[in-house]
């Protein structure tokens, strides 16, 4: 034990190498479901910072998952196509497709549920 550096950076690494770990096996367990959908929010915080929480539902070995994706700042505003491009990001990133979407749950507001420009008919375009 005396031989183990417990430096802040040391923990800091091994704590981010553990999150890196277990993202990928979530990820690499949604690219092998047939179909998966997700679950998002905007919220606003105190201090009137905008941020997108994201979680995701999929099956896994003959069980439905749901994890936790996901809390990210919306740095411009908090409209349908600020919050596509946050998870067509995310979708690229992680080489999800769009095709195996198959449900998409938000909340009532006029980002999300309008009836041009929201995320619901962005997603609708891509996932039909």
């Amino acid at each position: 034990m005396r031989n183990i550096s417990l430096s802040n950076n040391t923990i800091q690494r091994r704590i981010s190498n553990m999150s890196m770990d277990v993202k990928e096996q979530i990820i690499s367990e949604i690219k092998a479901s047939p179909v998966f959908s997700f679950q998002l929010d905007e919220s606003t915080d105190v201090s009137s910072c905008s941020q997108l929480l994201v979680f995701m539902r999929y099956i896994h070995l003959e069980d439905i998952k749901e994890e936790f994706q996901f809390c990210r700042e919306l740095k411009t505003t908090t409209k349908g196509k600020d919050i596509m491009e946050m998870m067509s990001s995310f979708f690229e990133s992680n080489g999800l497709q769009w095709k195996n979407l198959c449900g998409v749950c938000t909340d009532g507001s006029p980002a999300m549920l309008g009836s041009r420009s929201s995320f619901q008919m962005k997603v609708k375009e891509l996932a039909p």
